[in-house]
This record gives structure tokens, sequence and C-alpha cells, in this order.
């Protein structure tokens, strides 16, 4: 994949905006080149099995285990090979080592190297290295690079470094755009690049409308839209009738959901009459489901109808989400009668828990309705068949200080069962937080997170450390004595508690007003452990083909992956080991977040789960396009077990997390998923 440096056929046909994209994992990506394939359309047949190219070249796979080892002095001396195969692989590799050490050397190879592949896979560690200090070279680079795909790299690797002040976002906002359609595709994700990370300014955004145009590439629109749904703090009020003029004709069905996204960022009757149609009769549940969300920048009254008319969407995602848009904008005013209606007779266990929490939270305004909304909810709680079903009626008790003590026995009584004692602290910390929440129980609630940290079970501890960090809630005045949050920090093990340890350091600094700890980061010596305690398997890499197809079985139905042992071998082989083992079979997905993201592979199944041991990331040349499948991690060289699949495109984690795998078929399975769905097997064809 790194050493591919021509455009596809069909790839360079995308760009020219001439055939369509291609759903799920198996769409034709190049990431940093900047093209990606998003559409509907159905894969290509599959290949014969292929040995994949670390079996057949024996100089990269040296390569990508220096990688994998952090040995960066040695990948150093890789860049002044002969060849410049492998001189572009030990360039591309800095994109995952991500040492600061390589910046002059990778700068020097983007200036002169004669080799196209070399300068782009130069190019992207550059930007991913994320140092401001490349600006001027990569800034340079833009200006003089004359094969296009290695320019396109370039501007894409521009934005992730430009600043405000050092020419880079003026360059990528003013200067004229390329005719070349494959270079133009990196210019507009150059400027996505650069807004995601905060840094634009007006004429960035008006650029980016520009680059809505029908004529464009496909790749640009995507650029440019994800650009106006995604930097932060946006108003695009003047730009209200261009981006409505997009939305409208734009044929393809991702950038129609990121531009739909864009809604909530205009303040104009015509951008308030498309949300609710689109919420109200959009075919694609995906787009329903990004109107609903700009849904919550209006007002509550013009809403209301619709929302109301969501939460009987045929798309059980759809009307979850409307249930949680009353959670959190119904006014005080509106009657919790109808929401507990509504929930009783609601056929989807989460939406009905929702709906009674909704009902709750309202009844602060309608004493005489709270304790019979407490009563069914308990009720309900007790009748659960499942931990993930009372794990939603505890979130719903967290909307009522009424249900405090049943929270605190579910949660802390012994044997604790990690998915309702999560969620169970999850819902008290929620309640400490309510206007309402009594002063008097107040020293209760720190006694109990006192008891969670010395549960010593890493999920309670975790949120217990993030409430006492939290400064809406106050808490630096109730635990005058710390030593607890030192023996449980203590007792962790690392790197498997990473997430937990990390929280307990920064509520120590705040409990004891110290700067903010920054995120624990595995030096090189920690990495160089990590690895002799359970080394890669590079003999399952060797044995898995290029392409490797795994079968997911869940009670929804079935999808198939395809593995990217060339892209990323030793995340592709540690999944590869575990599904042999049979760990993943039987476990659950615990967190899905709809138009993002279904996870899984956690043997706890409430997300604070992993290994006794963490992989190192490998940020390969791969976009996270709908169906791409990534390992999550608490930070950089933290990944373990726990799997994600994409609902849309999502190019603000691109180069963040490792991806290894694409949805090859079943994607409409994957968009189906709810929590709590079982993961019934997983197997390798």
């Amino acid at each position: 994949m790194r050493l591919r440096h021509l455009l596809p056929i069909s790839l360079f046909f995308l760009l020219l905006g001439l055939v369509p994209g291609r759903a799920g994992a198996v769409a034709a990506v190049w990431s940093v080149g900047t093209a990606r394939c998003m559409g509907a359309s159905a894969p290509p047949p599959v290949a014969r099995p292929r040995p994949n190219r670390y079996r057949q070249d024996t100089t990269l796979l040296r390569i990508h285990r220096l990688q994998d080892a952090r040995a960066a002095p040695a990948l150093l001396a890789f860049l002044t090979h002969p060849n410049p195969a492998y001189r572009a692989e030990a360039a591309d590799a800095f994109a995952s080592v991500q040492a600061p050490a390589a910046r002059g050397s990778l700068e020097k190879l983007l200036a002169a190297d004669p080799a196209p592949l070399v300068r782009r896979a130069a190019a992207r560690a550059l930007g991913l290295l994320a140092d401001t200090l490349a600006q001027p070279a990569i800034l340079a680079a833009a200006r003089a690079e004359a094969d296009p795909m290695v320019r396109a790299t370039v501007l894409e690797g521009l934005g992730r470094v430009a600043t405000s002040i050092g020419g880079g976002l003026r360059y990528l906002a003013e200067e004229a755009l390329p005719l070349d359609t494959v270079a133009r595709a990196g210019w507009a994700w150059g400027l996505t690049r650069a807004g995601l990370r905060g840094v634009v300014n007006d004429e960035a955004v008006a650029r980016a409308v520009q680059l809505l145009g029908a004529e464009q590439p496909l790749a640009v629109r995507l650029a440019a839209a994800h650009l106006l749904a995604r930097t932060p703090r946006l108003d695009l009020t003047s730009h209200g009738p261009a981006v409505l003029t997009a939305l409208r004709i734009d044929p393809n069905r991702d950038v129609r959901i990121a531009l739909t996204g864009t809604l909530g960022r205009i303040a104009s009757p015509p951008a308030t009459a498309a949300t609710l149609n689109l919420l109200r009769a959009a075919p694609d549940a995906h787009v329903r489901l990004a109107a609903l969300r700009a849904a919550g920048k209006l007002r509550y009254e013009q809403v209301k109808e619709s929302a109301w008319g969501a939460l009987a969407d045929a798309d059980p995602l759809v009307a979850l989400s409307a249930a949680e848009y009353f959670l959190q904008n119904a006014p005080a005013d509106e009657a919790a009668a109808m929401f507990r209606h509504r929930g009783a007779h609601h056929p989807d266990p989460q939406t009905q828990a929702t709906l009674f929490a909704t009902a709750l939270k309202l009844s602060a305004a309608h004493a005489d309705a709270g304790p019979g909304i407490i009563q069914e909810i308990t009720t309900r709680l007790q009748a659960a068949s499942t931990d993930t079903r009372r794990a939603f009626w505890l979130r719903a008790l967290g909307q009522s200080p009424a249900g405090y003590e049943l929270l605190v026995r579910e949660t802390l009584t012994p044997p604790l069962r990690p998915i309702i004692a999560t969620a169970g602290l999850e819902a008290l910390i929620a309640l400490r937080g309510r206007p309402d929440f009594p002063v008097g129980q107040r020293a209760a609630f720190a006694a109990t997170l006192r008891q969670a940290v010395e549960t010593g079970d890493v999920a309670l501890v975790g949120l217990a450390a993030g409430a006492l960090r939290d400064p809406a809630l106050n808490l630096r005045a109730d635990f005058p004595e710390l030593g607890f949050l030192t023996a449980a920090r203590q007792r962790l093990v690392l790197p498997r508690d990473v997430e937990t340890a990390q929280e307990l350091d920064q509520a120590l600094a705040y409990l004891e007003g110290k700067p903010a700890p920054p995120p624990i980061t595995p030096s090189a010596a920690d990495l160089r452990a990590q690895l002799a305690a359970h080394p890669t398997d590079w003999k399952r890499v060797l044995k898995l083909p290029a392409g490797q197809l795994v079968t997911v079985s869940t009670n929804r139905g079935a999808f198939t992956l395809e593995l990217l042992v060339e892209a990323a071998p030793a995340a592709a082989a540690s999944f590869a080991g575990l599904v042999e083992r049979k760990f993943y079979d039987g476990q659950l997905f615990h967190r899905v977040v709809p138009n993002f993201v279904a996870q899984g592979g956690d043997p706890r199944g409430d997300g604070w789960g992993g290994l006794d041991y963490t992989l190192r990331s490998e940020l390969a040349d791969e976009s996270f396009s709908t169906g791409a499948v990534g390992l999550a991690s608490a930070g950089l060289n933290t990944e373990s077990c726990q799997w994600f699949v994409m609902h849309c495109p999502a190019p603000h984690l691109d180069g963040r997390y490792t991806l290894f795998a694409r949805v090859r078929a079943g994607q409409v399975v994957v968009d189906a998923l709810r929590v709590g769905d079982v993961i019934e097997k997983v197997r390798l064809q």
C-alpha cells in the first residue's frame, strides 16, 4: 500500500468525478493523496489469495520490524538506501514512529530525492509528525513539487502543520488552485486538515464553499464538506445559499451527510426548513441522523413535532437519537407524562429507557409524577433480561436524586458486574452534577466515590478519578486526604491500565492544585520492554495472505472484513491470533454512536477492558471511510483488543488510530448493530 505511487485507473476517473464511489471497506482509498471512494456500490469479486508483500520481500519485512521496535536510528540509515522503494518504506515508517529527530532527514528527502514515491512518503511522515517547525520545508515543497500525486500529499501534510502566521494557511486559502484534479484534491484536504486543528480564516471557509461546486471531483467536494462540518466554531450563515444548493444537488451520500451536519451552523429560515425536511423525509437514515444532530441548534418548539415523529422512525438508531434529543432539550415545563407514556409503548429497550429518563428529568417540575416514574423504572430494571438492559435503566435513574440509594447498591454491591457497575457510577456522577442534587447528600457522594476507587476496578477507579477532577463538581474540599488515590495508582498495571492511570494522574494533579500532567506516552525503553515481553507474531504475519478475509457473525447477521495485512501487519496478526483463540466469540458491541461507530472486542463489555499487553500504532496510508475498522486506544502505542467499525467517513481519525481492516460485505449489518448485540463468532476464511 505504501509503495503505490500511481493512481489506479478507477481512482483516476473518480478524481475526475466520472465514476461513483464504492461503499464499505473495499473502497479504493488513497488517504494521503486524498482520493476517497465512499459510495454504495457492490465490491468487486474477491481475488485469489496471494502472499503478502512481507513474505515476498525480506527487506520490507525488516523495515517494518524496525518500525514496530521503534528503532529510529536503524530506520534513519534506510533513508539513504540505494533502492527508492526501501527509502520510501523507511520514510513512511516515521509516520508511525513519529521521532522528532527524523524531521531534518525527512525534509531533505522531500526537497531533493529523485524518486516521487520517496518524496511522497516523506511528505506524509512530516505531516503526521505534526511539528509546525516543518511548515517552511513543506510549504517550499508545495510550491516546487511538479508530480501531482506527491504535491497532493505535500498539500495535505501542509494542512497538518500550517499556522495562521507561518504562511501555510495563507497559501492554502489564497493561492490559485491547480488545474490538476489530483493536486486539487490534496489542496482541499490540506484546508480540511488545518480546519480540524482550528487553523482557519474567512478565506479558507470561502474557498471550501467554492470547492463544493458540482464541477469539482468527489474527493474535493468531500473534503470541503468536512471542513465546513467539523471545523470548530464556524458560523456559515453568510454562505448559507451556496451550502444549501450543494446539499440539494450533490449526488454522493457522504457529501450530503457532511453537508447536513453544517445546517446547524446556518442561522436562516431556509436552513431551518431544510433541516426539518431532511429529518422527516430524507431517504437515507444517515442523513436523517445528521439532520437530527443539526436540529439541536434550533429552538425546541421548531423541532419538537419532527423529533416526536422520528421516535417512530424505521431505523432504530434514528428513533434512539430522537429520544436523546428530548432528554437533552425538552424544557422544564414540558409534560413528563407524554414521555412516560411513549416510553412504556416503545418497542426498543434503549429508546424506552431514554424516554423514561426524560420523564424522570422533567418530573422535578411535577412533584406528583416523580415517585411513580421511579417505581416504574425500578420495576423495569429488575425485570431486565441482560446486564446491558439493566444498564439502560440505571442511566435513566441518574436523572433524579430519588434514585441515589438504588444506584449505589447496584454499583457497589459485590460481586461487581462490570457493565452494571460502570453504568451505575456514570449515573451517580451525572446525578451529582444536577443543580437539584441535595446539599445534604454531598458527603455521601464523596464517600461513594472513595469506595469506588477502593474497589480497584479499573472502570470505577477511572470514572471516579474523572469526577474528582471535574471543576464543575468542585470536589477538592471534600478530599483533603489523597492517600487512597495514590494507593489505587500504585495497584494499576501498565500498559494494560493506561487509561485509568491517566485519569488518576490528572485527578491527583487537580486536587493538589498542580498543572495537568501530559498524557502517558510510552518511552522508547517502555516500548522495547513491551515488545520483549510480548513480541509481534511475525510468523503469523508471513502466514496471512494479502487480503485475508474474516467473517464476523452477530445476532443481527454477518459481515466480512478484509484484513489490511500489508498496511498494518502487526495489528492484523494480533487480531487474527485472537480470532483463532476464539477470544471475541460471545463478546458484545458495548458502544454504538449513530453516524460514527460500532465498537466491540472488550472482554469486560463496558469499554474499559483490554489485554495485558499493548501494540505499537501503525498509522498507514489509509483513511477512516465508511466500513473502515480501527483499534481503540488511549493514545499513541496503546492499542489492544477493542475494535470499531465506521458508519460514515471520519477524517478526523486519520493518522490517529491504527486502521487494520475494512468491511468487504455486510455494511448494512454494521449499521444495524446496537449496544448489547452479541459477537456470536469470528472466523478467518
